[in-house]
Order: C-alpha cells, then structure tokens, then sequence
C-alpha cells in the first residue's frame, strides 16, 4: 500500500472523530511518506501545525493507526521537498516546544504514535528519558509538559514572588516554604511552574518525586481503598521527597481524600521533604475544604499568581516567536498583547491562530492580517458581561460551585460569596433588582437590596474585601 493510501484510510478514520473543520485547519498541508509496510511519516511545513497536532490529537492518530494495521506514525517538520527529506528533515518531539532541532540522524531516531508516542532520547535530563545516572537510564516524572521549564517561564511583576518562591524552595527543599501554595485564576501559568520545579528537582538528581492532579490522588486513593491495597498507596507516596499536587480544589467536598491527603503531607514534611501546591483560589476561600486542612496550607507560603502585565505579555509573545521561528512583526506583537490581557494560555493560543491562519492563506503575517483575525476573538473576550459570568468566576476565586451560589444554602462563606455576586451583578449590569434576584437562586427584590447594601457597607471597613472585589471587577472587565 502506497503512502497516499494509507493517508486517504487513516485520514478517514480520524475526521469523525475530530471534525471537518479541524481536519481542514492543521491536517491540510499534509505530505505522507512511506518507510516501510508499517511505518508511515506525515510531514508537516508548519511547525505550528505539527504542534497542535503532536498536543492535540496523538491519542488519535495512536488508537486508528492501531487499527488499520500500522505499527507507527511518525510526525516530521519538513523544510525541503520530498526528494531532499533525508538531509533536510527536522524533527518536533511530541508535545514539546516549537524550535529547530537538528538533523535526523542514527542516534535521532524519529518520533512515533505507536505505543505511549515517546519522544526521541534527549540530551537533556529533563527530557522524557535522562542520561543515565549510575549506569541506570531513569526517567523524568510522568504528567510533565517538556515546555514547562523554569528557563521559559517568563517572570513579571505580577509572577515575580511565585517566581522567587520557587528558587528558594529548589535552594532549601522542605526548609524555606513547605508547602509552597499557589493559586490564582486559569491559564496564568500555576502549572507551569509547579512543573517546572518538580522537573528542576529531577535535574538536580532527586528521583523520589511526583507531580499529578488533585483528582489523580483522590481516583488512587479510592482504588487503593477498593482493591486493599493501602499500604502501598500510603507507601508510594508519604516515602516521597518531592510532591506536587495541582488543581487542589478538586478534594473540596471528599472528607477522607483531604484526611488521607493531610497526612500524607505531614508524613512528607516530617522526614524533611517538600510539598508544592496550585488552586485557583487561597486555602482560606475553599469552603468545602476542613480547617486542619486549610490551616496546613497556610501554615507555607501563599502566592497569588496575577494576570500578567503589558510588558510580561509582549515578552511572552516575543520568547514564543523566537522559538517558533517564524517571522511576526513587532506591531502584530504589541496588538496580540492589547488584546488579549487576562491569560498566559489565551495570549499564545491568540498568536498560534494568528500564525496559523496566515500560513494557510499563504499570506504573510501583518497587523490588518492579525486585527480582522482577532476581531471575533476580541469581541468574545470582551463580551458583555452576564450575571452568569460573574456566579461563575465568583465560585472560580471562592472556590465554590456556581450551583451552591445560588442554592438556599447559608454557610458564612456561600453567603457571602452569594452578598459579592449580587453587589457585582448590580454595578456591572444593567439588570433590575428583581432579574438579579431571579438568577441567584428566586430570591426577592428586597433580598437582594439587602445583599448589596451588606457589602457596599463592608467594603468601607474592610480592605482586604474592597481589594478582593476590585480585583475581580477587573478581571471581569478585562
């Protein structure tokens, strides 16, 4: 079977699964290539397509390449026409950042979708697979991003203590800050940095380590529990020397994960180990999180991670350029930056759709290209702000479900998360205090007078509030 067929079966395959448009926006500049009767090469001119498909869909490619008889897939940047590929192939491990990486050769063996889609040996010991230590190869923990390196997290005034935490931390494991807590809103780069510390241990030779979501411990915990095997649950991880545990909002509501979670900590600290944390909000705002556990947290270093400023958005922008190699003019730049304010994550995926839309239409990436293809996505950021809007970043930063918002619950912090909502809904919209009180749950018009009296009055007392409510009025406004 030619190369073309098997591309034409196994694009076939996937489109169902991944949609028409999708399909047409990074699979369009696809050039198959044979190896041999299993194994088929896909090269891609985009180094941008080539990531978003190697992040997005291997799991994919992995599972129908599987079953139409392929043994591999391989994904290759291709600079050169198909009868100059051997000399000038370049290569993108899956999932890691966009750059030029050097020709493929004996010891640089290609990247494939069969079996976990492991990247090719790296020199570096953050990689998947480090240099041997001891005469053992070992490999780096599992969940980490090889992107999520302290060398590219980009510091600014807004990430700057979280940043200097974690150097302190690396400096003191389990002296300086333990745990380290971080929190602050989605796409803010919390992750990034718990990765990237976790990773940072592992190269400076510590090996007993882990990184995993929040709901990763709680499934485990609750199979350990099932399956009786505890012990080793226990074992595997209060033996740990290094523990970082993100999303730590997903225990709120489950007793005995925060119970089995808070002695796994202090087990960790106790022989000297170090703790790192992430949620999206403070220890203090998780109401469904018990107060030994909350204390326990607090008893660290808390930092908030802000948005980032102008200036931290255009560094960001300019470091993924330089390292996508592509050319995006310092004006599209600046704009992209002006845009798009309130994520990390939102800002690079701004400059990928940019980039990515240009290269399919041939057409060089310039401002006038960039504003009519951000425009819709502006208009989206910036759209008009709904009382649905505000329950829900309300529940984000307290830590609460927007559902519980709007209950007939009366626990000190629902209700006054509930009091904070109301205020915002009548200061950032035009709604009557009847259609606001019909959104937070049926309550009346005098009900909901009285929630935004409380606050309007608290506030003129109580800073640490008035700071609160300022900060998210202004993430809401953008």
């Amino acid at each position: 079977m030619n190369a073309d067929l098997h591309w034409d079966h196994l694009r076939a395959a996937i489109t169902p699964i991944i949609g028409d448009a999708q399909m047409g926006r990074w699979f369009r500049r696809v050039t198959p290539v044979v190896v041999d009767a299993s194994v088929l090469q896909l090269h891609l001119e985009s180094r941008f397509s080539l990531e978003k498909i190697a992040n997005n869909f291997k799991d994919v490619l992995q599972s129908e390449a599987r079953k139409l008889g392929l043994d591999s897939v391989q994904l290759r940047l291709a600079s050169a026409p198909p009868a100059e590929l051997p000399t000038e192939v370049r290569q993108l491990p899956l999932g890691g950042p966009v750059g030029r990486g050097g020709p493929v050769g004996p010891e640089d063996p290609p990247l494939t979708v069969a079996g976990a889609m492991a990247p090719a040996p790296a020199t570096d010991p953050g990689s998947a697979v480090a240099r041997p230590l001891d005469g053992v190869l070992t490999r780096r923990p599992d969940g980490l991003r090889r992107d999520h390196t302290l060398d590219r997290f980009v510091v600014g005034q807004a990430n700057r203590l979280a940043y200097s935490a974690a150097l302190e931390v690396l400096r003191t494991p389990g002296i300086s800050f333990n745990p380290l807590f971080l929190h602050g809103g989605c796409g803010l780069g919390k992750t990034h940095l718990l990765q990237a510390i976790t990773r940072q241990f592992f190269i400076q030779g510590e090996r007993r380590m882990r990184y995993l979501p929040a709901e990763h411990f709680v499934h485990q915990f609750i199979r350990a529990l099932q399956q009786k095997t505890l012990h080793q649950f226990r074992k595997s991880f209060r033996e740990l020397r290094v523990l970082a545990i993100d999303d730590i909002q997903a225990f709120a509501g489950k007793p005995s994960s925060q119970q089995e979670l808070l002695e796994t900590v202090d087990a960790i600290a106790q022989r000297g180990g170090q703790v790192l944390l992430a949620c999206d909000v403070p220890p203090r705002k998780l109401d469904r999180l018990h107060r030994q556990l909350k204390n326990r947290f607090s008893a660290g270093l808390v930092v908030l991670v802000d948005p980032p400023d102008q200036q931290t958005r255009i560094s960001i922008l300019r470091q993924e350029v330089v390292r996508g190699g592509v050319h995006v003019p310092e004006e599209v730049i600046h704009h992209i930056a002006g845009e798009v304010r309130n994520s990390s994550r939102e800002l690079l995926g701004a400059l990928v759709r940019v980039v990515a839309e240009c290269e399919l239409s041939n057409s060089a990436v310039s401002l006038p290209q960039a504003r009519a293809i951000l425009d819709p996505i502006a208009i989206t950021l910036q759209r008009r702000i709904t009382i649905d809007i505000i329950i829900d970043r309300i529940g984000r930063r307290w830590g609460i479900p927007p559902e519980e918002i709007v209950s007939r619950s009366k626990t000190r912090n629902t209700s006054m998360a509930r009091n904070v909502a109301t205020y915002l809904a009548r200061i950032l919209t035009d709604h009557s205090l009847a259609e606001i009180g019909e959104k937070m749950g049926g309550r009346s018009h005098s009900t909901v007078s009285s929630s935004f009296r409380k606050i309007q009055q608290a506030i003129s007392t109580d800073l640490e509030l008035r700071a609160e409510i300022d900060k998210t009025m202004k993430d809401l406004r953008g």
